[in-house]
């Protein structure tokens, strides 16, 4: 990915206590790379479903975590840091809410498959905002993080490779890696190594064979054209934007073409997404919205339920619904929705004014801030038919992800106000 270029000496209004990475960013890094490890398994040792070893890599960064926010307050490191309180409100409000009701399920009601997981690690976001905040070199450190999930990427897609069109695997991952595509196109100069890239990572989105698989590829290369592309065309002369914009409304077209063709066959090439499984959790999920729409269960029900239609062959039939929207829907109701949807619209109104806008293309975190982005937002696809939140280790990279994005907003936020600068 790209080299660290001295952010610190060339943006002074950004934390600096020396000039490598120290050891709260090294046992963060171990943690994320731990958290890949688990999740994709490589391995294949049912490691998500070992009690020992599921929740390592949180329990690794919660000491890192201590020692980096009692390190800044005895050594006085960034006394006038970045806040994100404001912009974290609503993810801790509805983090409360749902372990709220998880303890209540776990210690009350004796319901051991809760949502309790689920709450506990959305407090990855600030507690990765936290430690990205308090780096002395958060590119090296955003970099580092980058190529730990290049490097698991590689083994994904050769996993995929070697069993494509015989079995599914890593599934669910879809939101990890095809958003690499997004910062080697930021980062990586103009040339064939950016294309090759960039082609790698999108290839990988259809690789999965799965439908989110292929609904990641499509957003991939919209943000590419819409953040990256567009705003670098639309500098050029009237002719040329013509032209390109002439080209760009050809290939969406063929694009579209091509995404109609597939829909209206899409008992030949694309998967079926299992509808009697899908359509029956979905409609338990739905009813269980309408018999409480203001705060459903409270996420004091069971995360997982009974699946009685036929045999899954799956964790004795005790399966989630396999959206965590409609889980939001179903167990928090409109309050939980309004949480979940005002935590989304405030980081990314945050990430947009402060990191994502075209003005702050040239800026060191730029490109970091659009794979985060793009991974988040990827991530909200997979999760809309995937039950990723409840998976410790998914669920801390896709959380983390999201602190990470709002972290460099904030820190670039910060330095604009010193600057001056809009």
């Amino acid at each position: 990915m790209a080299a660290d270029p001295g952010l610190t000496a060339a943006h002074p209004a950004l934390p600096h206590r020396g000039s490598a990475l120290v050891m709260t960013d090294y046992g963060f890094l171990l943690a994320l790379a731990l958290a890949l490890w688990i999740a994709v398994d490589p391995l294949e040792a049912d490691l998500e479903r070992r009690l020992a070893i599921k929740h390592l890599p949180m329990l690794l960064l919660l000491p890192f975590l201590l020692l980096s926010l009692v390190g800044a307050k005895v050594f006085h490191w960034q006394e006038q840091r970045p806040s994100m309180r404001q912009a974290l409100l609503p993810l801790l409000l509805l983090a409360g809410f749902i372990i709220g009701g998880g303890v209540f399920a776990r210690f009350a009601s004796g319901i051991q498959n809760s949502f309790l997981v689920a709450g506990v690690y959305m407090l990855a976001a600030p507690a990765a905002a936290a430690l990205l905040i308090r780096s002395g070199k958060p590119v090296s450190l955003l970099n580092t993080f980058a190529w730990l999930v290049g490097a698991m990427a590689v083994v994904v897609f050769a996993g995929l490779v070697v069993n494509y069109n015989v079995r599914q695997v890593y599934h669910e991952l879809e939101f990890l890696f095809p958003p690499l595509a997004v910062l080697i196109g930021f980062a990586v100069p103009r040339g064939w190594k950016r294309w090759a890239g960039m082609a790698f990572f999108i290839l990988m989105a259809l690789a999965y064979k799965k439908n989110t698989g292929y609904l990641v590829g499509l957003l991939v290369i919209a943000y590419l054209l819409a953040f990256e592309a567009w705003p670098r065309w639309s500098q050029g002369d009237t002719l040329k934007k013509l032209s390109k914009a002439q080209w760009t409304l050809i290939a969406a077209a063929a694009l579209a073409g091509l995404v109609i063709f597939l829909l209206a066959n899409r008992a030949e090439y694309l998967p079926s997404g299992n509808p009697q499984f899908r359509l029956f959790t979905y409609e338990r999920a739905w009813a269980r919205f309408l018999a409480s729409p203001l705060w459903g269960t409270g996420f004091a029900a069971p995360a997982a339920e009974k699946f009685t239609v036929f045999d899954t062959g799956v964790s004795d039939n005790v399966l989630p619904t396999h959206s965590d929207v409609l889980d939001i829907f179903a167990h928090g109701g409109l309050l939980g929705v309004m949480l979940w949807l005002w935590m989304l619209l405030r980081l990314a109104r945050l990430a947009w004014l402060h990191a994502l806008h075209p003005r702050h293309r040239q800026h060191p975190l730029a490109p970091y801030a659009h794979w985060l982005a793009c991974m988040s937002i990827a991530g909200v696809l997979v999760y809309a038919f995937n039950p990723i939140i409840l998976q410790p280790a998914k669920s801390l990279l896709l959380w983390g992800s999201l602190g990470l994005l709002g972290a460099i907003a904030a820190c670039m936020r910060s330095q604009a106000d010193q600057q001056g600068t809009p």
